[in-house]
């Protein structure tokens, strides 16, 4: 996604929060916010291992296509899992998920990411799909309503454990001066991500599908289902797939170096959401191997936010909408 330079400037200017590394899967990809402008404080190196899908931003255009991704299973079994706010006075303190288990996901909280993903050993996912509305946007909590938000929502595979590689496809969603727009994209990380040719509007029903044809290609799907619009790209990744990962995501993505404001989008549901392993077997969301990701950054005082809350069904995930920092 290309941003004008008023536009990278006001984001820049807009950026306050702070990474918050909580979880066990935090530690790689350096956030690099102590290059924020005083009076903003910076966050002193904190750096996240969870990839960022829109870690680059995307640029171009995508090629036209009509094939689809598969639906999920059914299932009605819930799980729910959120982090508790808490004070700190010290950029360095962190807190701690809850270890994996073999009957309750993980909780694991993040700075950037928030939904479910999966962790099994390497060589087992061959596709992750799940189809989602595009957001009716309101600005951050407290924003003003001729402010800068967005975010992210996408499937992919890998990224959460594996750090050599994340296949992903998604969209954008923007508010900018009490106007709202939206794209679709792909991204190999780490290479940047390519916007994709497709009218996409708040309301649209878009299904995404990613498939690994081998550890270093696969294509991305994505279906605009209200207007019937449809592309699919072909991927090539620099670095080898694990495929040990699939997840379904809502980002407080990076333009630059810097964090775009975190819109309110009230809640993103992924619904027929579903992976399937290199057996050809369908497993959902709220498999044992799976983790509930919810997002926390820092404001200027230092104080933990928790801006999501999510969940998860055998063929669902949601990701509800708490709070975020605006300026």
């Amino acid at each position: 996604m290309f941003f004008s330079a008023s536009l990278l400037s006001f984001a820049l200017l807009a950026s306050t929060v702070f990474a918050v590394p909580t979880s066990r899967l935090d530690g790689d990809i350096s956030r690099r916010v102590g290059r924020l402008v005083s009076p903003f404080r910076p966050a002193d190196g904190v750096s996240e291992k969870l990839l960022s899908a829109r870690k680059n931003g995307g640029s171009g255009g995508g090629n036209g296509g009509n094939s689809g991704g598969g639906g999920g299973s059914g299932g009605n079994t819930s799980k729910t899992a959120t982090v508790t706010a808490t004070r700190t006075t010290s950029t360095a303190t962190t807190a701690t998920s809850s270890p994996p288990s073999s009957t309750d996901p993980a909780v694991l909280t993040s700075s950037i990411w928030a939904g479910a993903g999966m962790e099994s050993p390497a060589n087992t996912y061959k596709s992750v799909t799940g189809t989602l509305v595009v957001p009716h946007l309101q600005p951050a909590a407290g924003g003003a309503s001729t402010g800068f938000y967005g975010g992210s929502a996408w499937v992919g595979l890998d990224g959460m454990t594996c750090q050599t590689s994340l296949m992903a496809t998604g969209i954008d969603f923007i508010y900018f001066n009490e106007t709202i727009t939206a794209n679709t994209w792909t991204e190999v990380y780490p290479n940047p991500g390519v916007d994709l040719s497709m009218s996409v509007n708040a309301g649209d029903t878009i299904k995404l599908t990613v498939t690994a044809t081998s550890t270093t290609t696969g294509t991305a799907v994505v279906e605009n289902l209200s207007n019937g619009q449809s592309s699919t790209v072909s991927l090539t990744s620099p670095s080898p797939l694990c495929l040990e990962n699939a997840e379904w995501i809502v980002e407080d993505f990076q333009e630059s170096t810097f964090l775009i404001p975190f819109a309110d989008f009230g809640s993103i549901t992924f619904t027929d959401a579903s992976a399937t392993t290199q057996s050809g077997s369908t497993v959902g969301p709220d498999a044992s191997d799976s983790h509930i990701i919810n997002m926390a950054q820092k404001d200027a005082e230092l104080q933990v936010l928790q801006f999501t809350s999510a969940s998860c069904t055998a063929n669902s995930v949601t990701v509800d909408y708490l709070t975020s920092i605006p300026f």
